[in-house]
C-alpha cells in the first residue's frame, strides 16, 4: 500500500550505482535502464581562477568509476522511471502484484498468536470514514522518516542534522558553460557550490545548489525559498558563464542529515536470538 494517489511522476533520487544496475540485471531490467539513462563516465571540477576569484575555471577531470569495478556503468535516471521498471516487473511476476494507492497506515498491532499475527489499520487518504484492517504474517515498513510502522513497534531514529541546506532542481537551461553535459562539482570564489548532474534524454540537467547554514531559530525560512531564488544563487556560482533557466521541471529544498533506526523489528533486546519478530514467546 502507498499513501500517494498513484505512481511517482517527477523528481526525487536519480543516481543508480553500478552494483544497483547489477541487481536490475538479475531481474532482467538492466538493458532498458542502461539504454535510457545518462552514463556518468567522468567527473569534472571547477574552482575559482587563481588570477581572478570572481571567475571559475576547470581544474580537474577524473574517471567516475574505477576499472574493473563492474561490467555496468554508474547511471542517472529519474526515480519515477525506476519505479516504472519495478512496477512492470511486479505485473509480469507470478503473483501479478499491483500496489494499492491512496491508503495510509494509521496503526499496527502484533497479536500473541495466529497464522497472521499482524493487524494493520488502513484508511483511505481521500476519506475520513473509510477504514479497514488487513491481517498479515509480517509487515515491512518503507514509509519514510515519519514511519507509522516503526512508531507502532516502538523503534526510534537516532542521528543528527548538519544544519545545512541544499536546493535541488531539474531544469531546462540555455548556457555557455562548456561542461553542461558532464557531472561537475563547481565551487565559486564567493563560497557558493553547485553539483551539476546531466539528466537522461540530453536536455535537462539537475542542479544541487548549496544554500549554506540553516538558522536553528528559523528553520522554516529555508523552506520558503522559491525556485527563482535558488536559480539566482546558481547563476552567481556559474560566473562568468551564462545560465538562463527556461523551465524548472522539479524543485525541492532539503537539509543534510543522517539518522538510523535503533532496531528494525519488535524483538526486545533481551530476547534477540531467542525470539523471531512478531512471535509471542521464545521459539514461537
Amino acid at each position: 500500500v502507498a499513501r500517494k494517489p498513484g505512481p511517482l511522476e517527477l523528481g526525487q533520487a536519480d543516481g543508480v550505482a553500478c552494483r544497483t544496475v547489477e541487481m536490475f540485471e538479475a531481474f532482467g531490467l538492466s538493458e532498458e535502464l542502461v539504454a535510457e539513462a545518462y552514463w556518468v563516465n567522468e567527473t569534472v571540477f571547477w574552482r575559482p581562477a587563481a588570477d581572478d576569484r570572481s571567475r571559475i575555471v576547470r581544474t580537474g577531470r577524473v574517471q567516475d568509476v574505477e576499472d574493473g569495478l563492474s561490467e555496468f556503468p554508474h547511471v542517472i535516471l529519474n526515480q519515477a522511471r525506476i519505479h516504472d521498471y519495478l512496477l512492470g516487473a511486479m505485473r509480469r511476476s507470478a503473483s501479478r502484484l499491483e500496489p494499492d494507492y491512496g491508503l495510509e497506515v494509521t496503526g499496527l498491532v502484533v497479536d500473541e498468536s495466529g497464522e497472521h499475527p499482524v493487524a494493520v489499520a488502513l484508511r483511505r487518504v481521500d476519506s475520513t470514514t473509510e477504514e479497514r484492517t488487513v491481517r498479515a504474517r509480517y509487515v515491512v515498513g518503507c514509509d519514510g522518516a515519519r514511519s507509522v510502522v516503526r512508531q507502532a513497534i516502538g523503534r526510534e531514529l537516532h542521528g543528527e542534522t548538519a544544519n545545512h541546506a541544499w536546493g535541488v532542481m531539474d531544469v531546462l537551461a540555455v548556457t555557455d558553460f562548456p561542461d553542461i553535459r558532464f557531472k561537475a562539482a563547481i565551487q565559486s570564489g564567493s563560497g557558493g557550490n553547485v553539483l551539476l548532474i546531466p539528466r537522461e534524454g540530453g536536455y535537462l540537467v539537475r542542479l544541487y545548489v548549496d544554500l549554506g547554514e540553516v538558522d536553528a531559530g528559523d528553520r522554516p525560512a529555508v523552506r520558503d525559498l522559491r525556485a527563482e531564488d535558488v536559480v539566482a544563487i546558481a547563476r552567481r556560482v556559474f560566473h562568468p558563464y551564462m545560465l538562463d533557466v527556461k523551465q524548472t521541471v522539479w524543485f525541492s529544498v532539503y537539509e543534510v542529515g543522517q539518522r538510523l533506526a535503533d532496531r528494525f523489528d519488535d524483538v526486545p533486546t533481551e530476547l534477540v536470538g531467542a525470539r523471531a519478530p512478531g512471535a509471542a514467546r521464545p521459539g514461537g
